[in-house]
């Protein structure tokens, strides 16, 4: 007589189940799945779903729940769930692992008695479908993945001419634009000598939540040099809007813009010249993610120049015209001086001495060399001897003073 009760209550809890996964599910069919899955959440606890991923970026985000608030809580612990009161919030959240990482879901709602009542059941289906979807988007990833680094090696091989319209419908099947200009890219790590698997994979998820079209794989010209990658990406506005991003992580070489499959080869080695001459700036800046990426079509005369000889000859001229000056601190104070435009003032204020110091070291520098140091002349081949720490001093002069403060 008692089991009758009980039996109602498993088959309510069955059917609200049911019911709560089969409109989950209707998720995963969705062009955009984790965002339709975070919306269902939303509706059915009546309040606010959000994913973060491990760096608490929102993935996907619905409702008006303060999900900063929520991110500090979570990112306060290690603990696998939290139930806590956020305001007039009740929240709950999940860690989950997933192939790129641990990801967060977070259900809030104004009614405590919502999620005491299925707030497990909505977590622990949306992580199987979170897991589901991924496992998808990773399968079909890896595919992609391998089409683009064959696509991107046959080009770096080089074609005929007259196979490139064959090469244009594949490069369309990355969403490329037809005929229209691209640039061949050359990335490396700031802060590590060589790129990895990992650095790639960062720079393909990044092109996507950009929704940039982009071909790129990992490349090692021989087994004595650092692997570097290699990428295509189109000439517009959207592009260098994301190469500039890029850049304050990554060092970055770009060729000029071009349309010519067959010419890749070429503008490859125009990329691969870049990077050299971003590295060069990198090793003499203390602040290499302020130079922003080498355009090889918008530096100027100068870098140009420095850029086709032969780096021996030229470290040996270079060491021949700053001998008069082996002070390090003249240099140093030489090489401000011209990145502030010869401005005494601000040439002071950045070293944080007095205008008259200022202007003895120069009176010093000019009597080491021969000649005022405002003649052409000298100004020249100063500024071509100096020229990759002047560039690192420059970025860094454009700096905000606090930027400058900053450590």
């Amino acid at each position: 007589m008692t089991a009758q009760p009980t039996t109602l209550t498993e088959v309510e809890r069955l059917r609200t189940t049911l019911d709560i996964t089969n409109a989950l599910l209707s998720a995963v069919s969705s062009a955009d799945p984790v965002h339709a899955l975070t919306s269902r959440l939303s509706t059915l606890c009546r309040g606010t779903a959000i994913i973060y991923d491990f760096e608490g970026t929102m993935v996907a985000s619905v409702g008006e729940a303060p999900a900063q608030l929520i991110w500090n809580e979570v990112s306060a612990t290690h603990r696998r769930e939290l139930s806590i009161p956020i305001g007039r919030w009740h929240v709950r959240t999940r860690r989950v692992s997933l192939r790129d990482g641990v990801h967060v879901i977070a259900l809030a709602s104004r009614g405590a008695e919502t999620l005491d009542q299925i707030g497990e059941l909505l977590l622990d289906t949306a992580e199987r479908l979170l897991g589901a979807v991924h496992g998808i988007q990773y399968g079909a990833t890896q595919r992609d993945r391998r089409d683009n680094e064959q696509l991107i090696a046959s080009l770096h091989d080089g074609i005929l001419p007259a196979r490139e319209h064959r090469f244009w419908s594949q490069l369309a099947q990355f969403r490329f634009p037809a005929y229209a200009p691209v640039r061949a890219l050359e990335l490396a790590p700031a802060e590590v000598p060589s790129a990895s698997e990992a650095h790639v994979t960062q720079l393909v998820v990044r092109a996507r939540s950009d929704d940039l079209p982009f071909l790129t794989m990992l490349r090692r010209v021989d087994m004595d040099s650092p692997s570097t990658i290699a990428a295509i990406v189109p000439d517009s506005t959207a592009s260098e809007q994301w190469i500039e991003a890029v850049s304050r992580h990554f060092l970055v070489g770009a060729s000029a813009p071009f349309s010519a499959l067959s010419q890749v080869p070429v503008c490859v080695r125009e990329a691969e010249t870049g990077l050299g001459i971003a590295r060069q700036w990198a090793s003499a800046s203390e602040s290499p993610s302020t130079l922003g990426p080498v355009l090889i079509d918008r530096i100027d005369l100068t870098t140009w120049l420095l850029s086709h000889v032969d780096p021996r000859q030229l470290e040996e001229r270079i060491a021949r015209t700053l001998a008069p000056i082996a002070s390090r601190q003249l240099r140093d104070t030489l090489t401000t001086y011209l990145a502030a435009e010869q401005n005494i003032a601000r040439t002071a204020e950045t070293l944080f001495v007095h205008p008259n110091t200022v202007r003895y070291r120069l009176g010093r520098i000019e009597d080491a060399i021969g000649m005022p140091i405002t003649s052409a002349l000298a100004l020249t081949n100063l500024a071509l001897a100096l020229h990759p720490e002047l560039i690192g001093r420059s970025a860094e002069l454009r700096r905000s003073p606090s930027e400058q403060a900053a450590p």
